[in-house]
């Protein structure tokens, strides 16, 4: 699994790609964990369009991150969920807590509006 960052703003945007398994979630969890403390991000939003697959574990980690985010007064967004991928999230009911948009833009522009 990689992970490729930018930013918009105040805005982080984590792009990871390959899959967020039992054991890349760890790297998954360092990786934008190092990011967020560098960053200061008041907002993060995870581009999930080169993610096939998202273990329980590695589903966790989005909590997780969400959790931290809410701590820290920010927000946390998800976007460009492949289907396979879409249908975890909807039947963990994660968009009950967290934003899932289609697209990487409309992720941004919501956030940034709030």
């Amino acid at each position: 699994m990689q992970c490729t960052f930018s930013t918009d703003g105040d805005v982080l945007i984590v792009s990871p790609a390959g899959r967020i398994d039992t054991t890349a979630c760890h790297d998954f969890k360092a990786a934008l964990n190092a990011k967020l403390d560098e960053s200061r991000a008041r907002h993060l939003v995870i581009d999930l369009a080169a993610v096939g697959y998202v273990s329980s574990a590695g589903f966790r980690e989005f909590f997780l991150v969400g959790r931290r985010m809410g701590r820290e007064g920010g927000t946390l967004s998800v976007c460009s969920l492949q289907p396979q991928v879409r249908e975890i999230f909807e039947i963990a009911q994660f968009a009950t807590s967290y934003p899932m948009y289609d697209k990487r833009e409309a992720a941004v522009a919501a956030v940034k509006a709030a």
